[in-house]
């Protein structure tokens, strides 16, 4: 099976960095065109942050949001220089919401045929009380999609 649009949750993790070069290693070969996701979760956030520049801040607050929209900015750079370093060009995509969610929908929008995602390898318990961003991809994508698993470090 060929694949012609590929797009890849990033994050910074060492998980999404290992999908990040899997997708620039393949999509040469498929010729395929790439895109990189990024999703700001401000659920996953704790209730309050600390800026150094102005202190406490509220979530949800405009401030707040603007800071999480700058690091996906400066994670979805990082991925773009990583890929441009291979010789791939990237198209960023930085979305507010679920990931879960999210990246369904931006699949579905860029009409992604594959979807490839990193992930840690939670054990059962883990995945059930924190729930699993891949494993619910999987369950619900309607296109394939391929989990990458870092090396474990020993």
């Amino acid at each position: 099976m060929v694949f012609k649009t590929l797009l890849v949750a990033y994050d910074g993790s060492e998980f999404s960095q290992e999908a990040l070069r899997t997708a620039i290693a393949n999509a040469p070969l498929w010729d395929a065109t790439l895109h990189a996701i990024y999703v700001v979760n401000p659920r996953y956030y704790a209730s309050t942050i600390v800026d150094p520049q102005i202190g406490v801040v509220e979530p949800r607050s405009e401030h707040w949001i603007g800071m999480l929209e700058r690091e996906a900015e400066e994670m979805l750079a990082e991925a773009a220089e990583i890929a441009k370093d291979a010789g791939v060009e990237m198209i960023p995509h930085m979305v507010i919401g679920d990931p879960r969610d999210e990246i369904l929908e931006t699949a579905k929008e860029i009409g992604a045929d594959l979807i490839i995602l990193g992930s840690e390898g939670k054990g059962r318990t883990k995945r059930f009380l924190l729930g699993s961003v891949s494993t619910s991809v999987v369950t619900e994508s309607p296109i394939a999609t391929l989990i990458i698993h870092a090396p474990r470090k020993e």
